[in-house]
C-alpha cells in the first residue's frame, strides 16, 4: 500500500511535477484505436477468472471457522502497546491507551465462535477497535498526511463478512472478508441467514463502475452512495435505473433485504467486457481521486485503486501490493538497468492488463508515449532534491498518469531509485518459483 513517500522538509505543490502538466490526464486518451475494443482475455477465460471472483467474493459466508491465528489478530495489541503514538491532533494519546483496548477486546478468548454478516454501509478495517488515528509524530510531513498506523483497508457496503469475536463493550467486531481482517462498529454491520444469503448470492451481479454513487430506495431516498467496484445483486432494470437489492440492519442488529435503484449508466453487469476501452473508462471515474493510506477517509490508496478497478471485470485481486503482484505470470526485471526495464515492460507487457511492481507500491501500465511507457496509479508524494542537495517531496496525493518517474526533474541524477522490479500479467496463472520475493 506505500505510495512513492519519503522523508524530508521539502514541499514543492504537486503543479511543479512536469508529468502532470504535460500528460493528459485521462486514461482513455491513451487507448490505441486500432485495439480499442478487442478482448484482453479471451472471453471463456474472463468467465472462469469472473466465477473464481464470486467465489472468494462470498467466501466468509461458507466458512465455519476463521482463517486467521490468534498470532495474527493480536499483532497490533503487541506492536502498540508501548507505543501509543499521537492523534490527528498532534496531542499524544494516554500512555494506557492501547492496554485499555486490549482489556475490552478480552482477545485471549478469541474466536468467540462466528457468524456470517453483511456491511450495511462502506467501513474501515481498524488494527485496533478504535476510530482513533496512530500516528508516529506530533507533527507529520505534509499537509493533510494520510498514513494512520491503525489503518488496515476497507469495503463497500454489501460485502459478505465473517464475525469471528465481539469486544467486551459490544460496539466493535473483528470480521474477516476474502481480502482484509480488522475491527469495525458493531453498528456497520448486520447478521445474515439462510434465506438472505441465498437471495443475496444469486448470481446476476450490478457491479458500481462509478464512484460515490447516489443509491435510491424504492421512495427516491438516498440511503447510500456507493463506491466504483461495489457489488449488489441485481432484480431488474428500466428506463434510466438498475434495480438492486440493499441491506439494511434492523433493531436487533440482523439484515433484512431493501429494493433500491441506481443510475443504469453507473452499473454494468458483472463480468464487465475486458477491452482497453472499458478499462480505461472506469480508470477515468478515479483519475484525481484524493489518495487514502489502507482507504482512510473513503479514499483509495496504490492498492485499492487496482483491486476497484478490476472488480467490474471479475478479476479478484488480494488487498496488498505484493500480493497483487503475484495474482498473475509475474516477471522479474531485479538487475536490469532502466533501460532494459523500458525495453522489456513495451515489449511483453500487455497495455491496460499488465501491474508494474516496485516493494510497496503497484501500478497499471496503459501504454508508450514518445517511446516511454506510462502508467495510472494513486500516490502520495516523489523525492527531490535541490541544487544544495537538501532533500524533500513533491505531494501529488491522488491517482494520476504518470511516466514511470513521476518528478525526475527534482530529484538529481545522485538520488537513488530502485524503479520497477517486477511486471504482472492479470489472467495468466502465476509460475512457480517467480513471485516478487522468490524471483532471482
Amino acid at each position: 500500500m506505500l505510495s512513492l513517500l519519503v522523508a524530508g522538509d521539502g514541499n514543492t505543490g504537486d503543479k511543479a511535477i512536469r508529468d502532470l502538466r504535460e500528460l493528459k490526464q485521462d486514461p482513455i486518451a491513451y487507448i490505441d484505436a486500432a485495439t480499442a475494443d478487442q478482448p484482453l482475455l479471451p472471453e471463456d477465460e474472463q468467465r472462469n477468472w469472473n466465477a473464481a471472483s464470486d467465489i472468494l467474493h462470498f467466501l466468509p459466508w461458507h466458512m465455519t471457522n476463521p482463517r486467521h491465528t490468534l498470532e495474527q489478530v493480536s499483532w497490533g495489541f503487541k506492536e502498540y502497546r508501548n507505543r501509543p503514538g499521537y492523534g490527528r491532533d498532534g496531542k499524544p494519546h494516554p500512555r494506557d491507551w492501547v492496554r485499555k483496548m486490549a482489556r475490552n477486546a478480552h482477545i485471549d478468548d478469541y474466536p468467540q465462535g462466528g457468524f456470517p454478516a453483511v456491511t450495511v454501509q462502506r467501513i474501515d478495517f481498524r488494527v485496533l477497535p478504535t476510530r482513533e488515528r496512530h500516528l508516529d509524530s506530533p507533527r507529520p510531513p505534509g499537509k493533510e498526511y494520510p498514513f494512520d498506523n491503525f489503518q488496515e483497508s476497507s469495503a463497500p457496503p454489501g460485502t459478505p463478512v465473517l464475525v469471528t469475536h465481539c469486544s467486551r463493550d459490544r460496539k466493535w467486531l473483528l470480521v474477516e472478508t476474502s481480502y482484509a481482517l480488522g475491527w469495525v462498529p458493531a453498528a456497520d454491520v448486520a447478521a445474515v441467514d439462510a434465506e438472505f444469503m441465498q437471495r443475496w448470492e444469486s448470481g446476476s451481479y450490478a457491479v458500481i463502475v462509478e464512484d460515490k454513487v447516489p443509491i435510491r430506495d424504492e421512495a427516491g431516498t438516498v440511503h447510500l452512495r456507493a463506491p466504483l467496484g461495489a457489488l449488489f445483486p441485481k432484480v431488474g432494470a428500466d428506463a434510466g435505473s438498475t434495480w438492486i437489492l440493499t441491506a439494511v440492519r434492523d433493531g436487533q442488529g440482523k439484515a433484512r433485504l431493501s429494493k433500491a435503484r441506481v443510475p443504469t449508466r453507473a452499473a454494468a453487469d458483472k463480468p464487465l467486457r475486458l477491452t482497453p476501452r472499458s478499462v480505461a473508462t472506469v480508470a477515468a471515474g478515479l483519475i484525481g481521486e484524493p489518495y487514502g493510506w489502507g482507504g482512510l477517509d473513503a479514499k483509495r490508496d496504490c492498492s485499492a485503486v487496482i483491486r476497484d478497478l478490476f472488480t467490474p471485470f471479475g478479476l479478484w485481486l488480494p488487498r496488498n501490493s505484493r500480493e497483487q503482484a503475484e495474482a498473475g505470470r509475474f516477471i522479474s526485471l531485479r538487475g536490469r538497468s532502466p533501460e532494459e526495464k523500458q525495453t522489456l515492460i513495451i515489449s511483453r507487457g500487455v497495455p491496460w492488463r499488465t501491474l508494474l511492481w516496485t516493494p510497496g507500491h503497484i501500478m497499471l501500465y496503459i501504454g508508450v508515449q514518445q517511446g516511454r511507457p506510462l502508467i495510472f496509479h494513486s500516490f502520495w508524494s516523489v523525492r527531490t532534491r535541490d541544487a544544495a542537495g537538501n532533500r524533500g517531496r513533491v505531494i501529488v496525493g491522488r491517482a494520476a498518469v504518470t511516466t514511470l518517474q513521476p518528478g525526475r526533474e527534482f530529484s538529481g541524477r545522485d538520488v537513488p531509485r530502485a524503479g520497477v522490479e517486477g511486471m504482472t500479467l492479470l489472467g495468466e496463472p502465476p509460475e512457480p518459483g517467480t513471485s516478487p520475493v522468490t524471483a532471482p
